[in-house]
């Protein structure tokens, strides 16, 4: 029983070391969205506007250190689909050098980023245009500038939807991210 006890004791105690003394939390106007933790993949922008991907060595005194990682699907000797992965080695930066990060579990990205309806009403309105050339008809009759006036609009409801739906987050005053210590 008493080895029992002291082997329980022990692993209790080295699960309890091993658990990160420092993380980062994403937050908007002060609720949490996401908590990064050493071990996690990330994405950032950095405020030279470069995009790193990688794994989350350590987190320390408003430090993030990154095993940057490129991680790729190609095709392998038979065409098969197999993952690539390529290391480039530890970056060290501050957090306050961080501008951006993507958004994550975006669903039907395509509609609500107003992509499929700017190139729907950019698509009809280049396509009626070629139409009238190659058919030598006029472009500016009352039937067509009403079918080119709607396509302008789903147009302009997608550049709408792009700018209400962004793709990223810009750290500042809405959204923040923050270096949070054990015991704090």
């Amino acid at each position: 029983m008493k080895q029992l006890l002291t082997i329980t004791f022990l692993i209790f105690s080295a699960t309890a070391f091993s658990q990160t003394k420092e993380w980062m939390v994403l937050q908007k106007k002060g609720i949490t969205i996401e908590t990064f933790f050493p071990g996690k993949y990330i994405t950032i922008q950095f405020d030279n506007y470069q995009w790193i991907e990688g794994e989350i060595r350590e987190i320390r005194n408003d430090s993030i250190f990154i095993n940057q990682k490129i991680s790729r699907i190609v095709g392998n000797a038979w065409g098969l689909p197999v993952r690539d992965t390529l290391s480039l080695g530890l970056l060290a930066y501050a957090i306050n050098q961080i501008y951006a990060m993507p958004l994550r579990n975006q669903q039907l990205g395509v509609i609500t980023s107003g992509a499929i309806f700017q190139v729907g009403g950019a698509g009809y309105i280049v396509l009626n245009a070629a139409n009238s050339l190659i058919q030598n008809q006029n472009f500016f009759t009352a039937q067509n500038l009403t079918g080119v006036g709607i396509a302008a609009g789903v147009f302009l409801f997608g550049k709408i939807l792009q700018w209400n739906h962004p793709v990223k987050v810009i750290l500042g005053h809405k959204y923040k991210l923050k270096s949070i210590k054990m015991g704090e």
